[in-house]
């Protein structure tokens, strides 16, 4: 990479689902010798990107422990999302945005850090030239009852569906459109794209932080609001992700060989 690469991994939401202790929070948990934090930075940072922005908030202390050795070495710092309870993930993205590291970054690359990709695939995002670009897998590999659907038409993607109620349903499609893919959350902006998504983004935090209601919206919210053609990256590993949601989704990353170098 020959331009300034950083990346914002979201940490702060609270895994409610995984039944966790109160001083746990999911990103931390101990998988294979490693946690999903851990696992996403190393990943990254074998990927070339020059510093990382980890957003915190529920139980942060225990994401800010299993990260140690690469704040330390001054690879990553922390955004705080005091929100984490009240504000969707959107509201998350916002902080990281905010931060002095992302703000002089020519690319930034988004990242979920519950979100377990092989790196191969971490790479293959990091090593494309496209303004703005989305990691995603094969149509077949939709559920529509857990996935992101990224949408679009003529191969690019338009926006991202999200069925927040799980009841499994494939959403209606105007005329033209089409499902390009199950996306794997992780995207990389940059140029006139980034600095839009920055200006969105930054209005989207003034507005929330004067909300009196929880403004709910998802990690997707401003990144549709952009309203941009994005490139579609296929995953050459679209068997190697674990979303982490559930208790089985935990037993399954246990037994997975691709996360052990």
């Amino acid at each position: 990479m020959d331009k300034k690469t950083a990346a914002i991994v979201l940490c702060a939401g609270m895994g409610s689902r995984l039944g966790l202790p109160e001083n746990q929070n999911k990103c931390a948990v101990s998988i294979a010798g490693t946690s999903p934090a851990q696992y996403m930075v190393s990943a990254l940072t074998d990927a070339g990107v020059d510093r990382i922005t980890v957003v915190v908030g529920y139980a942060s202390e225990s994401v800010k422990k299993v990260l140690s050795e690469y704040t330390e070495s001054g690879r990553v710092s922390f955004a705080e999302n005091s929100y984490y309870d009240k504000h969707g993930c959107n509201y998350s993205l916002a902080c990281g945005m905010a931060d002095e590291n992302i703000a002089q970054a020519d690319r930034i690359i988004i990242a979920e850090g519950d979100s377990l990709l092989n790196r191969r695939s971490i790479s293959q995002l990091a090593d494309t030239d496209a303004e703005a670009a989305s990691l995603v897998r094969a149509e077949k590999y939709v559920d529509p009852s857990r996935s992101v659907i990224a949408v679009g038409s003529g191969g690019k993607i338009l926006r991202y569906e999200y069925d927040v109620c799980h009841k499994g349903v494939m959403p209606e499609l105007p005329e033209g459109e089409s499902v390009i893919g199950d996306s794997m959350q992780l995207w990389m902006f940059s140029g006139q794209t980034l600095g839009r998504l920055r200006e969105l983004l930054g209005e989207y935090r003034r507005e929330a932080d004067s909300a009196e209601r929880p403004m709910l919206h998802s990690g997707v919210y401003s990144i549709n609001m952009l309203g941009e053609r994005i490139e579609p990256v296929f995953s050459d590993e679209p068997d190697g992700w674990i979303n982490l949601n559930t208790q089985e989704d935990l037993r399954k990353a246990g037994d997975t060989p691709w996360l052990i170098r």
